[in-house]
């Protein structure tokens, strides 16, 4: 697998970026949902319902793509990362809590509204092997060799 490297300026965004989408597929099917990641400087982990379709997906095919973007009407102020990667589903253990701990700190809403709790909810542990990157403010596309 691919270790990516991010810039500091991918990072500062990565860490600012509230909401992405994640792309799944059923063997025939694209299925694309927003999800709301927290980033710790390697991986991308997202909490979510043990029984969706992503997670049925995901468990058949760990391949996914995910996007982290920033729309403004002015379309030269888009700002984006699309990354391809491996998904784990953590289940239980010290890295399911070390990911819900930092989910917790990002997300006020998994607290009372959508709480993590084992053998209920999941956490994907993206891990990027592939990114593409632009800024049209300051003119950047980084894109893999």
């Amino acid at each position: 697998m691919a270790i990516v490297n991010f810039s500091d300026k991918e990072i500062r965004f990565l860490n600012y970026t509230r909401v992405g989408h994640l792309a799944s597929m059923d063997g025939k099917d694209i299925h694309l949902v927003p999800i709301c990641p927290v980033f710790d400087g390697k991986d991308f982990y997202m909490g979510t319902h043990a029984k969706t379709k992503k997670v049925r997906n995901l468990r058949n095919q760990n391949m996914a793509t995910l996007i982290l973007d920033q729309y403004s009407e002015d379309w030269m102020r888009h700002v984006a990362v699309m990354m391809t990667g491996i998904v784990e589903i953590i289940e239980k253990g010290t890295e399911f809590e070390r990911a819900k701990a930092l989910l917790v700190a990002k997300f006020q809403q998994y607290q009372e509204l959508f709480p993590i709790h084992e053998g209920e909810s999941v956490i994907m542990c993206f891990k990027p092997t592939k990114v593409v990157s632009w800024d049209y403010i300051a003119g950047e596309l980084t894109e893999p060799n």
